[in-house]
């Protein structure tokens, strides 16, 4: 696949990921109740009626705070809503010795609603340039890794958007938080029923985007040990098969067990009935690819059988994709290696439409 073609295919992806945080992130602000904020109705109504806060603002409230060594949660608030009217404000705030450290006190008090209100605050701060998500990751990330195993949905969700923020934002910070273990707990949290499923799932394909470099093999082998914990009908599964192909799960020097393997071909299946232009297929298809190159016969499942595998690849032919049809190509060949059946019978029961 030419490389015009993979950066149309994840420009799309990005497209559908940010459309979907953006809508979640208001959805769940929303609907977030005033009782899970203790005093802060008040503070917000406060806060809303200011028109806009500029970089002198911040400065003063960074040099307040950390004068203080607390920041109160009109301060978090005012900080939230200065860092989303723009940049200079994030920039402005970042370059204060000590401030971001206030932050950081805030978020590993005893309180927990403390810690949602430093999280919200890292989050927008973390919309800021590189050098602002690098200081956030060494500063706070080990904190922000360690709350994805606690209980509170609404603190962890926050720390989701953070990292992905961060993820998105700077490679630097991105291998930070890899250090820290992130991806195994990126993966439990993908995999399991929770609420934070489709965040988790963001989050992972910006490591499979932007950091897969920095992915240990540690990690890599955790991922194909547990591929299986991962189903189809779970939310953001269309990201799945994008995941395991970039961070290459199923290359050569990674085992494979029997229920790794069905898990793979379950979403394989799942994905047929995808349009043409979708990267869950055409990952799906690469995948595939690679796990019939391993040539184990028992991981192929139900695509052992040639007039199924016939059947599948006909149909995939069929959509008549020309960025698909050099990856159908490779699976067929690799099929063939098996020697399962003729391959004269197989090339003639094939429809490949020009």
């Amino acid at each position: 696949m030419d490389s015009d073609t993979t950066s149309v295919e994840n420009i799309l992806l990005r497209s559908k990921i940010r459309g979907y945080a953006r809508d979640q992130r208001l959805e769940c602000r929303i609907k977030a109740k005033d009782a899970m904020r203790i005093g802060l109705g008040q503070v917000m109504e406060e806060v809303a009626a200011l028109e806009s806060l500029g970089t002198k603002d911040v400065i003063g409230m960074a040099n307040r705070i950390k004068r203080r060594k607390h920041a109160a949660s009109e301060d978090l608030c005012r900080l939230s809503l200065a860092f989303l009217q723009g940049i200079d404000n994030s920039n402005a705030f970042a370059v204060i010795p000590g401030a971001i450290q206030v932050l950081v006190k805030e978020l590993t008090g005893p309180h927990i609603q403390r810690h949602i209100d430093a999280v919200e605050c890292l989050c927008n701060l973390s919309l800021g340039e590189a050098h602002v998500s690098e200081k956030i990751a060494s500063l706070a990330g080990s904190y922000m890794v360690t709350y994805l195993d606690g209980k509170e949905e609404r603190l962890k969700r926050s720390c989701l958007w953070t990292l992905a923020n961060i993820l998105a934002t700077c490679d630097k910070a991105g291998r930070t938080l890899l250090q820290m273990q992130l991806v195994p707990k990126l993966w439990r949290l993908y995999s399991d029923r929770n609420v934070c499923q489709e965040d988790a799932g963001i989050c992972l394909f910006l490591v499979a985007t932007h950091c897969r470099q920095h992915v240990s093999p540690d990690d890599r082998r955790y991922i194909a040990q547990n591929l299986h914990e991962k189903k189809p009908e779970d939310p953001a599964s269309e990201y799945f098969m994008y995941i395991v192909h970039q961070l290459e799960i199923v290359g050569q020097d990674l085992e494979l067990g029997v229920k790794q393997a069905e898990c793979l071909v379950h979403f394989f299946e799942a994905s047929l009935s995808s349009t043409a232009d979708s990267p869950c297929l055409t990952y799906g298809v690469r995948v595939m690819a690679n796990l019939v190159a391993k040539g184990d016969l028992q991981l192929l499942g139900g695509l052992a059988d040639p007039q199924n595998f016939v059947k599948i690849i006909n149909h995939l032919f069929a959509l008549r994709d020309p960025h698909l049809n050099p990856d159908l190509i490779r699976l067929l060949r690799n099929f063939l290696h098996f020697n399962l059946s003729d391959s004269n019978m197989i090339l003639d029961s094939l429809q490949i439409y020009a």
